[in-house]
């Protein structure tokens, strides 16, 4: 036989290979192929600017994080205040400056319940409007029958309201309050570790002044037991410490701050009205 009978074409090869790769792309194609579903797609790794990305649908955007928490609401509803439940006084307001500023409201103590005084509204004879504020934690401000609030005009000097304890002479070392806060504050020798102390430093206490942070150095004559303790009671931060679940710790006096940079009430004359929460007028008075 001769052997070039036998062979056939190249050609022949490569024309069946195309026609069979052919075959296989139009039935992937159709999603019915070997192919179907499996994932594999012809083409770049990369998805961007291809059909199958600009077909896909646009993704749902990111759910939006909810609000941050606001102040606690006043009681709902608030209890209508009538005119005999608070006591309004002005004598602070006339003729001083804006650091001395300040009126006052009080609950009598015939008051049955206490008296929400947070969102109380203030007018000026110009009919200029300040608003109550909330306590150092964003709760609501009430009088309790027999309390009062001293409202200054002007910034807190501890940068927020707060009621007055027991403790807080120690506020008035080295800032000014006006009214002056009570200077009376529970003395070091009525703690129950003093008596553990060495009478040297029993002497060193007793001759601390109130509500006073005594420097401590050489000259003090103190042992190291002595002026730890010392340092960590003789301060607010201890003093509250020691004596905040004492029955009468709390006073019955709330320092407001109004926050203003200038004078709210005349200095000759003024008209100073209180409106409850819901712009009813509780009490006007007139200087």
């Amino acid at each position: 036989m001769n052997m070039a009978d036998n062979e056939k074409p190249a050609g022949d090869h490569w024309i069946w290979l195309f026609l069979i790769v052919l075959g296989v792309i139009l039935i992937s194609s159709r999603g019915g192929g070997l192919f179907g579903g499996s994932g594999i797609r012809f083409g770049s790794p990369s998805r961007e600017g291809t059909v199958e990305e600009e077909l896909r649908p646009a993704p749902s955007p990111a759910p939006s994080p909810p609000p941050a928490g606001g102040p606690a609401p006043l009681p709902t509803p608030v209890t209508p205040i009538s005119p005999s439940q608070l006591n309004l006084l002005s004598f602070g307001s006339a003729r001083l400056e804006l650091e001395r500023e300040h009126i006052q409201i009080s609950a009598p103590t015939l008051n049955k319940t206490k008296v929400v005084i947070t969102g109380l509204i203030l007018k000026n004879r110009n009919n200029e409007a300040l608003e109550v504020g909330r306590d150092e934690f964003g709760s609501a401000i009430f009088l309790n029958p027999g309390e009062r609030a001293v409202i200054a005009t002007g910034e807190s000097p501890r940068g927020f309201n707060f009621k007055v304890n027991k403790c807080s002479g120690y506020l008035a070392q080295n800032k000014t309050y006006y009214p002056e806060l009570p200077f009376s504050c529970p003395r070091l020798d009525e703690l129950g570790q003093f008596k553990n102390l060495k009478e040297k430093c029993q002497i060193f206490v007793e001759r601390i002044a109130y509500c006073t942070s005594p420097t401590i150095n050489f000259s003090s004559g103190i042992d190291d037991v002595c002026s730890q303790f010392v340092a960590e009671h003789a301060n607010y931060t201890g003093c509250v410490k020691d004596f905040k679940n004492d029955a009468n710790f709390d006073q019955k006096e709330w320092r407001i701050f109004l926050g203003r940079e200038r004078e709210f009430w005349s200095n000759r004359h003024d008209s100073v009205r209180l409106f409850d929460q819901s712009g009813n007028l509780i009490s006007e008075v007139s200087y």
